[in-house]
């Protein structure tokens, strides 16, 4: 790694809680508190085939299989947000809309021009973005059920993992993506303003290609690097990176709960998701 990354490197600061397997190229896993579940979307191949074969499952809150098939008919399901009783899935090119009471897709919402819809963050008016890493625009599903095009632009370097928080969308990026998902430059961990739209660095350089985001308890984010498998910590405002956990291949989409400090990381390219517990480290 580049000295021009400022990363405090310690070994597995994390315990393995759980690991499941059982997935088809799981990419993103959502921690419901309210049910205490944990919903997972499995791709089931190839992140890009619309071949109606990818669904989602449901997990207890020790990542046993409640469901494994909860929802079907799926294409390459990736990020998800709960918002308003709803699922959202980012499908390739569309919204799928899942009706949590029943698992049944109630809606498909076509997102023109998308390329690669990747990360879904719900906001607190109802609002829904969704990131398209290869498109680098952030779509924005408002109450009233408009679709737009929230942000674009090469600035956006490769959106990638979303979280919304105090008037912030938070953005873990891949870097500037080509079509096979090639960077010169990996991506970093910065935050669009909901209002302005103005851009701020978390990150000061660059730190790899960046997929899932969670807020970290006790301060700062959790972050994956799925070319590199790893797992860190970024501080907030400082941009500090502690790596917290390696050897996770195709680390995508984590599903935290922040009571237990529990993360659950889907592993693409190994079919499972691991449960690791988040280690008490300095802010």
């Amino acid at each position: 790694m580049s000295a021009a990354v400022a990363v405090a490197a310690v070994a597995l600061a994390t315990g393995t809680a759980f690991k499941t397997t059982g997935f088809s190229a799981p990419e993103s896993v959502l921690w419901d508190a309210g049910s205490k579940l944990f919903y997972v979307s499995n791709m089931a191949g190839s992140a890009r085939a619309k071949d109606g074969e990818g669904w989602v499952s449901v997990l207890d809150a020790e990542g046993r299989f409640l469901a494994p098939r909860w929802a079907n008919g799926l294409n390459a399901p990736k990020g998800l947000a709960l918002a308003g009783g709803r699922l959202f899935v980012a499908d390739i090119d569309l919204l799928a809309v899942i009706d949590v009471r029943t698992g049944a897709v109630v809606e498909r919402i076509p997102v023109p021009g998308a390329l690669f819809l990747n990360d879904v963050a719900a906001g607190p008016d109802g609002s829904v973005y969704v990131s398209d890493t290869l498109a680098d625009v952030i779509w924005r599903l408002g109450p009233d059920g408009v679709l737009d095009q929230w942000a674009s632009g090469d600035r956006l370097e490769g959106p990638n993992g979303l979280y919304v928080r105090g008037g912030r969308l938070y953005v873990a990026s891949w870097g500037k993506a080509a079509p096979d998902f090639s960077t010169k430059v990996p991506g970093r961990l910065y935050w669009l303003d909901l209002k302005t739209k103005e851009r701020h660095d978390v990150s000061k350089v660059p730190l790899g290609n960046l997929d899932g985001l969670a807020q970290a308890s006790g301060g700062g984010w959790l972050v994956t690097d799925w070319v590199a498998g790893k797992l860190w910590r970024v501080s907030d405002p400082q941009g500090e990176a502690v790596l917290l956990a390696s050897g996770l291949e195709g680390a995508a989409d984590i599903g935290y709960d922040p009571r237990r400090r529990l993360i659950a990381v889907p592993c693409v390219r190994s079919d499972l998701v691991e449960g690791l517990w988040q280690a008490k480290l300095p802010r």
